[in-house]
């Protein structure tokens, strides 16, 4: 199948972010690598997959530390550490901003 430039760009930027997401979080960076500007991003973005680049950033760290709250005894600040957090705390308000819940929540929820 022919892609087209969205899918084309799209690839691209899932192949960044799996490759960056521990140590960047925002549009700007993957946008910059993509020598295109973080609008054109994530207008492409969504074009090809229904959902702002910001948000397929989140949903793919988000996916990863589930994985980690899941299917290890690491602790929630170890698991930050993992996810390229500065701290506990600023892990917690992410994932609860994405998610609705706190790690220590999801984690006991899934246990």
């Amino acid at each position: 199948k022919v892609q087209n430039r969205s899918e084309n760009i799209t690839d691209r930027f899932f192949t960044l972010v799996k490759q960056n997401y521990k140590s960047h979080r925002d549009v700007a960076f993957y946008a910059d690598k993509l020598c295109i500007t973080p609008k054109y991003l994530s207008q492409s973005v969504r074009e090809a997959t229904g959902k702002p680049a910001l948000q397929m950033i989140d949903d793919f760290v988000v996916a990863e530390s589930k994985a980690l709250l899941r299917s290890t005894d690491l602790s929630i600040e170890m698991i930050a550490e993992t996810m390229g957090f500065h701290n506990q705390s600023l892990f917690g308000k992410y994932f609860k901003r994405v998610t609705g819940h706190s790690p220590r929540d999801y984690r006991k929820d899934t246990h």
